[in-house]
């Protein structure tokens, strides 16, 4: 809980800050990797770093420690963020780049929604927009539930009767009418859809590659059987089943460590506690140390002979 004295919360920022392991990206370090492995383990090492730092965000409370509702939209995306980065470190770690390309997808998602709500905090309106539209599915099966119990001429069974306050319960923390979680409009919530709000947050160009693409392996597309799940004969037009899994490659996890940055700066601007000079400092500084290990791993696949 914070202190009442500001002296104290700059403190205690500063400490949590510099408890922080800081990722060596030198080029004495880098220019010694001979594969590809060394800079996934470099991209771990740096998604650590920027995972504790959402995990310091995330752990702000207000006085009374407690999230008001649409507080508590920002803050859960924040505890989102931090958990898809946990899993996305899992499967790297465990060599499955297909299921990488599924968490950065999500992770991507997560990170653009945060950055919109965050740009549109003074806007009450989407908020209510965004839980609205989260609860259609409660909406569509109390309608379903409803009509049930009508063809029943008003019968209710027990399961429905928890069903119903199941949902009345959620609406109520929610602080919404269940009514106003209609079934079908609008297709998206504040009226833009995730491109949209990509654009809307200087994320548009980073889409297609973040979102888009790893879309196929989310859905189990066609792309994603034909690179990760067949043994594909290019010119006879055959396949068999491939059971082996990928071994992941660095630009996912460093494209989600460079944009997380960015979102959790964006949070703690927004929450306005402790020095934000100090803070803007080292979140800049983390933003070059990754782009920097970008470079350098686009620098020893130049010099491998990968391109």
């Amino acid at each position: 809980m914070p202190s009442d004295d500001p002296n104290d919360n700059a403190g205690a920022f500063i400490a949590a800050f510099d408890s922080i392991r800081t990722t060596d990206v030198s080029a004495s370090r880098t220019n010694t990797f001979t594969s590809e492995d060394d800079f996934n383990g470099l991209s771990v090492e740096l998604l650590i770093e920027v995972g504790s730092f959402i995990c310091v965000a995330a752990n702000l409370l207000p006085h009374g420690g407690r999230w008001s509702r649409n507080e508590a939209v920002l803050g859960g995306h924040v505890v989102r963020l931090y958990k898809l980065i946990s899993a996305l470190l899992d499967q790297i770690c465990q060599r499955r780049r297909e299921i990488t390309f599924i968490i950065g997808r999500l992770t991507f998602e997560c990170i653009v929604n945060l950055r919109f709500l965050l740009k549109h905090a003074g806007d009450p309106t989407v908020f209510h927009s965004y839980v609205a539209y989260s609860m259609r599915n409660e909406r569509r099966l109390q309608d379903k539930i409803e009509e049930r119990i009508a063809a029943r001429e008003g019968k209710i069974l027990p399961v429905e009767t928890r069903m119903l306050n199941s949902i009345a319960k959620v609406a109520n923390a929610s602080g919404v009418r269940i009514e106003d979680a209609s079934a079908s409009r609008p297709k998206e919530w504040a009226d833009k859809n995730i491109f949209e709000r990509a654009e809307a947050v200087g994320l548009g160009e980073s889409y297609l590659g973040a979102f888009r693409g790893p879309s196929a392996s989310v859905h189990g597309n066609w792309m994603d059987l034909l690179e990760f799940q067949l043994d594909t004969d290019h010119d006879e037009g055959t396949f068999a089943p491939s059971f082996e899994w990928r071994n992941p490659r660095p630009q996912i996890a460093q494209t989600i460590a460079h944009l997380a940055t960015e979102a959790v700066r964006d949070y703690f601007r927004h929450l306005g506690e402790g020095p934000l000079e100090f803070i803007d400092e080292r979140f800049g500084e983390l933003s070059s140390r990754i782009l920097e290990a970008m470079k350098a791993h686009e620098a020893y696949l130049v010099r491998s002979g990968a391109l």
